[in-house]
């Protein structure tokens, strides 16, 4: 066996980190299970790890006061005691890496603050490419760190055996160091964070276990505990793995989508062979491992391809200080990458293999943001084994958040509002998370999907989609067609044609046969994801609140559709809707799939207190089916009596017709894509028969399927933005080029209108553009995929969101956002359209700069292609 290869095996009592971390609670005068619990408070935070002590530290340091911060045991004793303290910097999105940063600036000044250290020692890291596709990852990665101010530089195979020779290089392509990254010990860490809290006001009482949450008209109102209720105002959920459980016992339940996994790490004995002092800590992301000093022996740990959900029939309490037996067959894999890289490791003498649960999310990114459910219950938790990396920062930007209403800036990558309550469940988490573990050192190339946790919901036309081909991804929980392969293809072309280059992808052939039908003839994709509501009233309630939520003039005719954004009081976009009229006092209103949590809350907040409009979410019960093409119409008309002629059906109106066998069809003339034709809604149980009529009907036209990626390319092309892709909500009209859509005349004073007149006034300090990127060859050159580098004259002025191909174009087309800053001062300053046409315009793309084109208005598209490529 494998353990042969280890000398010695000592079975400890404990590891050092847990020894420490209960004799540093005990020592720690600012808490005490006998303090008096307040019986009323501003503000409650459940869990004494460091999340929940970073959100006390913070909100503390920029004055509010009425804090107490409750742990069921002792501080640190969930899993942050078990910690294995690295601090990588370069991060998955711009707010992941921004925490990050943020946490080492914080974890440097706590000790001259409070006098306690925080054990932060800067010893950088290296990450190991064993493959050209690592090396292409890393050097991706580099690129952004780069633009970010991270210091990093790529090391040969023979540098990196000169910084550290005791390990096997010989089947390396290089790696990539980082200096500035860092270790930190997560109790000391803690402990300075918790005395920094309670020199601010903030009690801290220990032996205190929060039972549930109570709420008044869906706003928090008090916490019961095993010793008492107390009243509040706010109540932040930092309970780790217990967040979960926690939030289902709340009345609504507040969905925390989260599960403990078994996660472990060995620590060796002092090593006479190897001098590990100062060493950068290692990353072997091809073998799963990262190897770190530990006295003067290592510290291994890792992250399992196929992770291991523990307490799957409910988290003991308070397991203070807890671990799990030893797994020595699920550790195997990492054990054998250490031994693989470090050769004289087969010397080592095991002082313990240590197994402590961890949380992880469906997605590998943290929860953090106001819930949906419920006003002023906030969350931060699952941090995906990074908690010591990104607490420190995060719990900034939530104090930020909670006290200006609004985050620092873009968080939609971590808002829990991004999930839906079908993620919640129990048994979807405990398949996800069993995979979403292996992500961390798992390449991300662009378009890979989750096997686990799918079919979670369905469009009606699912099965004839799947026998037709089609290659599904996931949007917000909805199997979604993303293209369709050709039936002898299907198993060559299946779940792995979306994963594996940074290149032109395997699906580009498909998707652009399917662009094509979209312009030159006519196809079919299902629309079903989006988000859909409806808003009825009695009499003129349903318009007046849709004139208070929206900037765009609500009242128009009936069977007339509006493209509007739905704001906040700053004028950024809450949400960004299509709103159909289907009678006076009755409206259908379309959404991006993100809303169907989020955007649901956002309207249901500003109802009448009085109830006279009812709300509700439709999303399940309608199917949709866009119809795209210059032959779109004549394929419809063969299965409806009502005309749709273009001079009788113009473009942005509705009506509910007869179509085939199904009644009350609610057709719409946009398609979201810029081309001719109509989106369908269809009650589900007439889909399948609409689907299978219009296939019939449009045989003669050459009608064909067409998926998302085919979506996305002609709606890049038109320079159409999608919420939570392009922009959230810190975005105004005037930022992304949708100023006509805001009337400023129509008598309303909608949310965010005075925000919107002083930006009017300034004008924009940044704008989402479009980008042309030049001299690129599209066979052999690596793509943009989204999070790139975008320079104007040199200096660094934002990133790319949205990426792809544009056929009509014939360049890849990038949307990214740019900022207008004098060189001297560094005053931002109103972006116009010489900022972009007048400059140099590149784009970076894994360390090399491409020359651009930019556009801040949608350019001109050809109505035909002139020829293929």
């Amino acid at each position: 066996m494998y353990r042969s290869k280890v000398r010695q095996f000592v079975c400890g009592c404990g590891h050092r980190w847990g020894r420490m971390a209960s004799v540093a609670t005990r020592l720690y005068s600012g808490t005490s299970k006998s303090s008096t619990l307040p019986r009323e408070t501003k503000v409650v935070v459940c869990g004494g790890g460091i999340a929940g002590l970073s959100v006390v530290y913070h909100l503390a340091k920029f004055g509010w006061r009425d804090i107490v911060l409750l742990e069921q045991g002792r501080l640190t004793s969930g899993t942050t005691w078990h910690a294995a303290g690295l601090i990588g910097q370069i991060r998955s999105s711009e707010v992941m890496t921004h925490m990050c940063l943020e946490s080492v600036k914080l974890y440097e000044s706590l000790e001259e603050e409070t006098g306690m250290s925080t054990g932060l020692k800067v010893c950088g890291s290296l990450a190991l490419a064993e493959s050209k596709e690592r090396m292409l990852d890393l050097q991706r990665k580099a690129s952004r760190a780069r633009a970010e101010g991270i210091e990093c530089q790529f090391l040969s195979p023979s540098e990196l055996e000169k910084m550290v020779p005791w390990i096997w290089t010989q089947d390396l392509q290089g790696a990539l160091y980082i200096p500035g990254d860092c270790v930190a010990n997560p109790t000391d860490t803690s402990m300075a964070l918790a005395k920094g809290a309670k020199q601010n006001g903030v009690q801290i009482i220990e032996g205190v276990r929060v039972d549930s949450v109570e709420t008044l008209r869906e706003c928090v109102s008090q916490v019961r505990t095993n010793q008492g209720p107390v009243k509040c105002q706010y109540f932040i959920n930092c309970g780790g793995m217990w967040a979960h459980e926690l939030g289902m016992k709340c009345d609504p339940i507040v969905k925390i989508p989260l599960h403990p996994n078994e996660h472990q790490y060995l620590i060796t004995k002092k090593m006479k062979e190897i001098n590990t002092r100062g060493m950068p800590y290692i990353r072997d992301l091809d073998n799963d491992c990262y190897i770190r000093d530990w006295g003067e022996g290592f510290m291994v740990g890792g992250f399992a391809v196929k992770g291991k959900p523990v307490h799957t029939n409910g988290i003991p309490h308070p397991a203070e200080f807890a671990s799990l037996p030893e797994d020595w067959d699920h550790f195997r894999p990492i054990l054998d990458g250490f031994l693989k890289r470090v050769p004289a490791g087969d010397k080592a003498e095991v002082q313990q293999l240590f197994n402590g649960p961890e949380s992880f999310t469906p997605d590998m990114a943290p929860l953090m943001g106001p819930a949906s459910e419920v006003d002023n219950y906030w969350v931060m938790a699952g941090f995906n084994s990074a908690g010591i990396a990104t607490c420190g920062g995060a719990g900034k930007v939530l104090a930020e958040w909670l006290m200006e209403g609004r985050p620092p800036f873009n968080t939609w990558p971590v808002d829990i509002r991004r999930f839906t309550k079908y993620q919640n469940n129990k048994k979807f988490l405990i398949d996800r998370v069993s995979e979403t573990e292996g992500g961390h050192y798992k390449i991300a190339f662009p378009g890979a999907e989750y096997h686990t946790g799918r079919k979670l919901r369905c469009s009606p036309l699912y099965a004839s989609h799947a026998a037709a081909g089609a290659v599904f991804g996931d949007r917000s929980g909805m199997e979604t067609p993303k293209w369709f392969a050709n039936m002898s293809d299907t198993e060559e072309y299946g779940f792995e044609a979306q994963t594996g280059t940074y290149g032109k992808p395997g699906w580009f052939d498909m998707v652009l046969s399917e662009y094509w039908a979209c312009r030159e003839t006519v196809c079919a994709m299902d629309m079903s994801f989006f988000t859909k509501f409806e808003l009825k009233s009695e009499g003129s309630e349903a318009l007046e609140l849709l004139q208070k939520l929206c900037p765009n003039e609500m009242d128009m005719p009936v069977g007339h559709v509006v493209h509007t954004g739905m704001l906040n009081e700053w004028g950024g976009y809450e949400n960004d809707c299509s709103v159909a009229r289907l009678s006076p006092n009755y409206y259908f209103i379309i959404c991006p799939s993100f809303q169907l949590a989020r955007g649901y809350r956002w309207i249901e907040r500003h109802l009448p207190s009085d109830g006279s409009v009812k709300f509700q979410n439709v999303t399940h019960l309608y199917g949709g089916l866009n119809v795209v093409g210059p032959r779109a119409r004549e394929v419809l008309q063969k299965l409806t009596e009502t005309s749709l002629k273009l001079s009788e059906f113009k473009p942005f109106m509705c009506t509910e017709i007869d179509l085939g066998y199904a009644s009350k069809v609610r057709i719409i003339s946009l398609t979201h894509t810029g081309e001719d034709g109509f989106v369908m809604y269809i009650r589900c149980e007439h889909a399948l028969h609409v689907y299978d009529a219009l296939k019939a009907a449009g045989r003669i036209y050459g009608i064909r399927d067409a998926g998302y990626n085919a979506l996305r390319w002609l709606r890049l092309e038109k320079f159409y933005p999608y919420w939570g892709e392009d922009f959230v909500d810190d975005a105004t009209p005037f930022e992304i080029g949708r100023e006509h859509r805001v009337k400023f005349d129509k008598g309303v004073d909608f949310l965010g209108r005075e925000a919107l007149l002083r930006k009017r006034e300034e004008g924009p300090r940044r704008h989402l553009a479009m980008f042309l990127v030049e001299d690129h060859d599209l066979d052999h050159d690596m793509w943009p995929w989204g999070g790139e580098a975008i320079y104007i004259d040199g200096k660094l002025t934002g990133y790319t969101t949205s990426t792809g191909y544009g056929p009509t174009l014939q360049k890849l087309v990038c949307l990214g956002w740019v900022t207008n800053r004098d060189q001297n001062s560094g005053e931002a300053r109103e972006v116009t359209l010489d900022c972009i046409h007048h400059s140099k315009v590149e784009i970076e793309i894994a360390g090399r700069r491409f020359p651009a084109k930019g556009f801040l208005y949608p350019p001109a598209v050809p109505s035909r292609q002139i020829s293929h490529v």
